[in-house]
């Protein structure tokens, strides 16, 4: 028989048996971890950290201690961690004093005639809160839209061509039949057009007295003429 030929009969059933024991493996149970959690924390602090470190030290083998080097290099990272730590403490701490400074500071506004970005006036009574609007360029049409908290259209006036800058509102707290609005917080917009048809861009400002500061959202807003609320941001100066 040929050298290349030549099997060894008991090789090949060597080779049976191995074929058939990896065949076997693939049948064998797997365990079902969908429902197994996990334990613990999953974030380390100082205290596990340093239960860490001592156990290491511990634990370690005496013919072969711990490097020096290592055993400062990690007992710096634990000092930068702690002082990284006791850092973030202090700029919290400082950000909460900050804030609660200039909450006070805003107290100072009250009574206090200011004027703010925005186009939102209060009506309370006779008192009609007062605004402005600046045109980019000139309008050759313009008209003028009072709406109320909700947003139903109750005044619409044709202002007819307007030139570019400032131009004061204009309203005396009635609607569209001339019948006088209720109290509360209504905001006007300005349509302008130029001859071709393009829209004009309008910049709002509006000036109330501040009666009051109101920290219920989590960041100080003042209310003015006590109907409309405005931005601590927003505000111009005082007037």
């Amino acid at each position: 028989m040929p050298f290349g030929l030549f099997i060894d009969v008991g090789l090949m059933d060597d080779l049976e048996d191995l074929i058939m024991a990896i065949s076997a493996i693939s049948g064998i149970p797997t365990v079902d971890t969908g429902g197994m959690k996990t334990t613990g924390k999953a974030d380390l602090d100082q205290a596990d950290f340093m239960k860490l470190f001592l156990a290491e030290l511990q634990y370690q083998d005496p013919m072969d201690p711990m490097d020096n080097a290592e055993m400062a290099s990690q007992m710096a990272e634990f000092s930068n961690m702690e002082a990284t730590n006791r850092m973030a403490d202090n700029i919290e701490d400082l950000l909460e004093y900050s804030t609660s400074q200039n909450n006070l500071q805003l107290l100072t506004l009250l009574d206090q005639e200011v004027r703010v970005v925005g186009n939102s006036i209060g009506v309370n009574g006779t008192d009609i809160g007062t605004g402005e609007f600046v045109l980019a360029e000139d309008a050759d049409s313009a008209f003028l839209e009072i709406r109320d908290a909700g947003g139903k259209l109750v005044m619409l006036e044709d202002l007819g061509a307007l030139s570019l800058g400032s131009h004061p509102l204009e309203w005396d707290g009635t609607d569209t039949m001339g019948a006088e609005v209720g109290d509360g917080a209504y905001t006007f917009d300005i349509k302008a057009y130029t001859a071709s048809g393009q829209q004009v861009q309008v910049d709002y400002s509006v000036a109330g007295k501040v009666t009051g500061v109101d920290y219920a959202t989590g960041t100080a807003m003042l209310v003015l003429d006590n109907q409309v609320p405005a931005e601590v941001g927003a505000v111009l100066g005082v007037i």
